[in-house]
C-alpha cells in the first residue's frame, strides 16, 4: 500500500507540473461549450417549441441536458490527460525502472488508474459547481440535496469507468505522438458517442445502436435523468405522454433496444461489468508488455 501511495503522489506531481497537458485535457469540453452557445441550444429549443411553448423552464431543461453531457465528457478527457504520464514512462523506460523495485505490475498499473481517478474527480467536482452556478444564473434552480448526492455518486462512477477505459486505450500507444493522436480522436468522437454534438434521435439506426452499446454513453444517460427529472415534469406538464417519450428517445434521456426501454438499473450493470472486464484485460496486457 505504501508503494501504491508513493507512486500516486509521484504521478500527481508530474501531471500538475505540465500546465499545457492540463489545458488540453479540458480542450474538448471548451469546444463543446462553444458549439452549444452557437448551435446546440437554439436547435433543441426550436425542436421542443413545436410541441410546447418556450419558457424559462424549458431553457433550464435544455441547459441541464447539456450540463449532463459535458460532465460525462469531462470525466473522460481529464482522466485521459492524466494518462500522458503512463505513456511518458513507457517511452522513457521509467516503467522498466519501477519493475526493478519490489513492486508488482498490478500496483504500477493501478497507480496510474487511481491517479487519473483522483484528477478526474477533482476536475469533475469543480465543473459540477460551475455548472450549477451556470444553471442558476440562467434562471434555473439548484439541485435538491438528494439529487445532488445522486449526481455526485454517478460522477464518481463515471470517472472510475473513464479511468479504466482510458488505461485500456493507452496500453496500445507507446509514444507521445501516438498519445496526442489518440487524445484528438477520443475528444472528437466522444461528443457523438455520448449524444452531445448531435441528438441520438437524428442519427441513423446503426449509429444509435452503437451509442447504446457504448458504456460511457450510459453515464451520460444517468446524469441526464438525475439533472432533468424535475424540469421534464414541469416543461411537459399537460403534454401527451407520447410526445414526452419521443423527446426522451430523441435526446438520449432513455434508450430503447428491440422495442424495450433500457432501465437505469441496466445502465448501472453495463457500467459495472465494463469496469471489471476492462480492468482485468488491462492488467493482463500490461503484464505481457512488461514481462
Amino acid at each position: 500500500m505504501e508503494a501504491m501511495i508513493s507512486l500516486i503522489q509521484r504521478n500527481s506531481k508530474v501531471f500538475r507540473r505540465d500546465k499545457t497537458q492540463v489545458f488540453f485535457s479540458l480542450l474538448s469540453v471548451i469546444i463543446v461549450i462553444v458549439l452549444y452557445a452557437i448551435f446546440l441550444q437554439k436547435m433543441q429549443v426550436d425542436a421542443i417549441e413545436q410541441v410546447t411553448e418556450a419558457t424559462p423552464k424549458l431553457i433550464t431543461m435544455v441547459n441541464e441536458w447539456l450540463v449532463a453531457g459535458l460532465l460525462s465528457m469531462m470525466a473522460v478527457t481529464t482522466t485521459l490527460g492524466a494518462f500522458a504520464i503512463a505513456v511518458r514512462d513507457m517511452e522513457s523506460k521509467a516503467t522498466a525502472d519501477f519493475l526493478t523495485a519490489p513492486i508488482s505490475r498490478a500496483t504500477i498499473h493501478m497507480s496510474y488508474v487511481l491517479n487519473a481517478f483522483i484528477i478526474g474527480c477533482l476536475f469533475s467536482f469543480v465543473a459540477l459547481i460551475g455548472c450549477e452556478i451556470f444553471i442558476v444564473s440562467t434562471g434555473g434552480e439548484l439541485l435538491s440535496f438528494s439529487a445532488f448526492i445522486n449526481v455526485i455518486g454517478i460522477l464518481l462512477l463515471s470517472v472510475f469507468l473513464a479511468s479504466v477505459f482510458n488505461m485500456f486505450l493507452v496500453l496500445f500507444v507507446s509514444t507521445q505522438n501516438a498519445f496526442s493522436t489518440l487524445s484528438t480522436i477520443v475528444g472528437t468522437v466522444l461528443g457523438f458517442l455520448c449524444g452531445v454534438y448531435v441528438p441520438v434521435g437524428v442519427l441513423p439506426s446503426f449509429a444509435q445502436q452503437l451509442i447504446m452499446y457504448f458504456p460511457i454513453s450510459h453515464t451520460t444517460l444517468l446524469l441526464r435523468n438525475a439533472f432533468m427529472e424535475s424540469s421534464i415534469a414541469n416543461v411537459f406538464d399537460g403534454v401527451p405522454t407520447e410526445h414526452v417519450e419521443s423527446y426522451k428517445l430523441n435526446y438520449g434521456i432513455i434508450y430503447e433496444l428491440n422495442g424495450h426501454a433500457v432501465s437505469l438499473t441496466t445502465s448501472y450493470i453495463i457500467i459495472l461489468i465494463t469496469i471489471v472486464l476492462l480492468a482485468l484485460l488491462s492488467i493482463i496486457i500490461f503484464k505481457k508488455k512488461n514481462h
